[in-house]
């Protein structure tokens, strides 16, 4: 169970008081009750066992367990071009359950998606709500950190292309970029050295993005 950001910084306490969030978690979707342990973590690899402690007007998370640290290794981020509509949000949703570390919104040549600075910012707070939902819902102990828009310049020399033809993903791959729904263009693909595939077919943004993901973690 992932904490609410202010609530992170109580995992040390013998008592924790979770946000409006957590606790509609815990009521609603878990329908947890007095006396049942729950896992709560600060989303930076920390986490403990915890009891629900239930009154009619407060919940709370009495500690019952020492504090685990576990070591984030090998952190892969997901590189991609904003699809339309609500295609995006399940896009986060499904990549995060599924481990990525980072999602990084890219700018390419080809996008017919590009958000200017005022919608940027409400998009990622948005998109950071989905994200830590979807971390409590997969158990992750670590938060997933959603980031840009990018110009696709900046991180396809650092990044393997997702590409038809491409080679296998590798266990160790630190980025994948996934392109637009036009494809990748002559000169953005001049700027990797690495092409990756994902299958024999041609796929949709979220798609290619949920495969390459899958491709990444379980390696």
């Amino acid at each position: 169970m992932l904490l609410d950001s202010p609530a992170a910084s109580h995992l040390d306490h013998e008592v924790i008081v979770p946000g409006d969030d957590v606790q509609h978690h815990l009521r609603r979707v878990l329908r947890l009750r007095d006396g049942e342990s729950v896992s709560v973590t600060d989303g930076a690899g920390r986490w403990r066992i915890a009891i629900v402690r239930l009154a009619p007007a407060a919940l709370t998370l009495e500690a019952a367990g020492d504090v685990v640290v576990e070591q984030r290794t090998a952190p892969f981020t997901l590189a991609t071009a904003i699809p339309k509509g609500d295609r995006l949000d399940w896009l986060v949703q499904k990549t995060v359950e599924l481990g990525v570390d980072r999602i990084l919104l890219v700018h390419a040549e080809r996008s017919t998606v590009r958000w200017k600075h005022e919608r940027a910012e409400k998009q990622l707070g948005r998109l950071g709500r989905i994200a830590d939902e979807s971390t409590r819902q997969s158990r992750r102990v670590w938060r997933t950190e959603i980031g840009g828009p990018v110009t696709a310049s900046e991180i396809l020399p650092l990044a393997a292309i997702a590409e038809p033809g491409g080679s296998g993903v590798a266990a160790d791959e630190s980025m994948i970029a996934v392109g637009p729904e036009g494809g990748w263009s002559d000169a953005e693909l001049a700027l990797s050295s690495r092409r990756v595939g994902l299958g024999a077919n041609i796929l949709r943004v979220e798609t290619a993005a949920v495969a390459a993901t899958t491709l990444r973690m379980i390696r």
